[in-house]
Formats: structure tokens, sequence, C-alpha cells
């Protein structure tokens, strides 16, 4: 199967692109910036934005093939890593950019998108603990978390069948090294029995991203934590 992938330079995305290599499969991305993604056989690599159009046209027509789907595993940027860094990404990033891969993909034929998300998201708002929404309250990255639940509105105005992937408290695999990899527990959309313990490490949400984009799993939206 071929791919389309936004995002695939960041710390998720890098482990979906492996993924799906070690799999068989080929992949295009589209990346904001040239030598942030290292060429490998079986990935093309256009340069470009996905808040264009014509740049999202021009990753499809990269590659020989079509995508059986798209992977979106963008997010917004801050100057740095801390909670109350500034916000570097412009106003709706992450719902233009969704809004632009999905006409592009509903022009070409390719219907299928997997998005990923975040906890706190739509109706999952309600069974995140109060310490997180706290947290997303009082820090920089509730305009990510904003920026997602637009996500959530566009896609739903789109033609295609999606699944957004809201991922729990996020473990980059450099913080929890024993955590890779690992299966993952889904609970449902509005994330049943979610806890503040739970979490779940990047490269077990690009195992899941991939795996639901590949056997075509139609789950509109689900919460995962590592299992």
């Amino acid at each position: 199967m071929h791919f389309l992938l936004l995002g695939a330079s960041g710390r998720t995305g890098q482990h979906v692109v492996s993924e799906l290599l070690s799999q068989g499969h080929t992949a295009v991305a589209l990346v904001r910036t040239s030598g942030s993604l290292t060429p490998r056989p079986g990935l093309t690599i256009v340069t470009g934005s996905p808040l264009s159009k014509s740049d999202i046209r021009s990753a499809l027509l990269a590659a020989p093939l079509s995508p059986s789907a798209a992977i979106i595993t963008l997010n917004t940027v801050r100057k740095s890593d801390g909670p109350f860094a500034a916000q570097i990404s412009p106003p709706r990033f992450l719902a233009d950019s969704c809004a632009n891969v999905c006409e592009v993909l509903e022009h070409a034929g390719c219907y299928r998108v997997v998005v990923m998300s975040t906890a706190g998201v739509g109706d999952s708002w309600g069974n995140l603990p109060w310490l997180s929404k706290a947290f997303l309250g009082w820090t920089n990255v509730k305009y990510a978390l904003e920026d997602h639940g637009l996500v959530d509105k566009e896609i739903r105005l789109t033609k295609m069948d999606w699944t957004l992937v809201r991922a729990v408290r996020l473990q980059f695999d450099d913080q929890k090294p024993t955590d890779t990899k690992t299966d993952v527990r889904t609970l449902g959309s509005k994330g049943d029995g979610m806890s503040l313990s739970d979490s779940v490490s990047v490269s077990s949400v690009a195992r899941f991203l991939v795996k639901v984009a590949v056997e075509g799993l139609f789950v509109e939206s689900a919460v995962v934590v590592a299992n």
C-alpha cells in the first residue's frame, strides 16, 4: 500500500515512517523544511506546506502510485517544549492543514485519512482528569488543544472516512525508553475510565496509526493509552 504523510519529520511521524517501510509499504511525505527527514528506500520526500493545496497536489503526483490513505501527525509548534513557551504556529494551522488535505484527497478519489489527535478533544473532555484540565487551562498547551478541537469539527464536514486517534499524555521514547512499541488500549471516543496515570509512547501510537490505516479500521475516534 502507498500512503501520504503529513508531519512525518516530527517525533511521532518518524516512527510512522519506520513502521510503514518495515512492513513493505511506500509513502510520500510532505515536509516543511528540506532535509528534515532522512531519505530512505520506499519514501518520497516533497518540500512544501500543508497550508498550500498546490503543495499537497504536488506531493500526490511525486510518486507513481496513488495513496490508499493519508496519515497526519502534524502538531502545533512552540518556541520550546516548555508548557508556557509561546506559540509559533499560525492560528488554525492544524485545522486548515487537515481541511486542505481532505479536499485534495477527495478530488483525487482517496477518501481515507487517519489523524493523530489528543485526549481532551471533543467528547473526550468530560473524562479528562481534573488536573489535566487545569494544566491545559493554565498553559500555552491549550492552543494546541483548541486547534485539535477545530480539526475535530472540520473533518466532520468532509466526505472522508476518517479516524481521530486521541493519545493520552504522550510520552516520547527518550523519556520512557522501556515502553516502546507496546500494544495500546482503546477507551472509546469519550475516553471512559481515563485516569491521571495513563500515558502512551509515541512509538506505540505510531504503530496504532499504521494499523488503523493499513487494516482499514473505520472507528471514527478513539482515546488510546498504553496497554
